[in-house]
């Protein structure tokens, strides 16, 4: 139980550039893999001038994830190139969510150092079946099974899906290398990581925490002036303020984040902060705490699934499976 915590105090240290003196390096390194972030575990160590204090096959086993990683975003990178200039070509102008924003606005010379699962883009809905069509002229297919397009000599998935308005400001229009792109605003870039972590995914109920998007909301934050007050304002209601709250204190506590003193104030919020710490530090006996998140979260979203008795009891089954078992790289 300590040994967890203590792994995740020394990783998150790591990603803020002061590396703990006495960590477990190996449990260190696991809790790094597990969360997709071993790559920015070295860059950020590196950029701080504090990656030769490591032990010699830690710097030797991150700077051969790191190189890989690198290896996988450029092929990446050129992926995504291919996919913009084909819609281009086509009238058309992509948004671009998630890692493909850092991917495209990189330089030529460097790519991120970020883990991106897959690339996913965004159309008006009146263009997507053009897009589509235009994505299966360079030889994508629909994966059986899940919501992207693959081709067997790319590094990922590419997920295609119709735009939303979301209230914020317009996506900004981006030229680069005789490209045109649109990249959401940073308010709509945050909330996409809240919304879709505490809210669609259920973190906020099943306590639990994907520091890998935490860790990007920090760095968002870092370089850029995100207005936490007038997005939290923006949330529809108290549930989605709850949820945003929640995940600000997470990133005061573990980035040292800069967010609004009020959203740490009210005594619910304080509680799921501590639920939420205290099963990714201690796994065992915080078991009955994540299993009864897991209960809270399965029924909610069990209940408002309107067409899960058509869809018969084994599917029903299966949904609860992957509800309650799927780690997805949390904590």
């Amino acid at each position: 139980m300590k040994h967890r915590g203590n792994a995740l105090e020394a990783l998150v240290a790591g990603l803020r550039g002061c590396p703990a003196d006495a960590a477990d390096w190996r449990a260190v390194i696991a809790l790094a893999n597990r969360t997709l972030l071993t790559p920015d575990l070295f860059s950020s160590l590196l950029r701080a001038g504090q990656i030769s204090r490591l032990p010699r096959d830690v710097r030797k086993y991150l700077r051969f994830v790191h190189g890989c990683n690198r290896e996988r975003n450029l092929r990446l990178r050129a992926q995504l190139r291919e996919a913009v200039a084909a819609l281009n070509r086509r009238g058309i102008v992509p948004l671009l969510l998630k890692g493909a924003v850092p991917l495209f606005l990189s330089p030529i010379d460097r790519v991120p150092s970020r883990m991106t699962s897959d690339l996913d883009l965004a159309v008006e809905p009146a263009d997507e079946a053009v897009a589509r069509s235009c994505l299966e002229e360079l030889g994508y297919v629909e994966m059986a099974g899940a919501r992207g397009m693959v081709r067997q000599q790319d590094a990922g998935m590419l997920e295609l899906r119709p735009s939303r308005g979301n209230g914020f400001e317009l996506p900004k229009l981006v030229r680069r290398n005789g490209l045109r792109v649109n990249i959401p605003s940073v308010r709509s870039r945050a909330l996409h990581w809240i919304v879709h972590d505490l809210l669609k995914e259920g973190d906020y109920w099943r306590g639990r925490i994907d520091l890998r998007h935490l860790h990007d909301l920090a760095r968002l934050a870092e370089r850029e002036d995100v207005d936490w007050t007038a997005l939290r304002a923006s949330m529809a209601d108290r549930r989605a303020r709850n949820a945003l709250d929640t995940q600000l204190l997470a990133l005061q506590h573990f980035f040292g984040t800069n967010i609004p003193a009020k959203c740490a104030q009210r005594p619910m919020i304080r509680f799921q902060h501590w639920r939420r710490v205290f099963t990714a530090t201690h796994p065992i006996i915080g078991a009955p705490l994540r299993l009864a998140g897991n209960l809270m979260w399965g029924a909610r979203r069990f209940s408002q699934a309107d067409d899960l008795a058509r869809r018969g009891s084994t599917d029903l089954a299966r949904r609860i499976a992957r509800t309650l078992l799927n780690p997805r790289a949390k904590i």
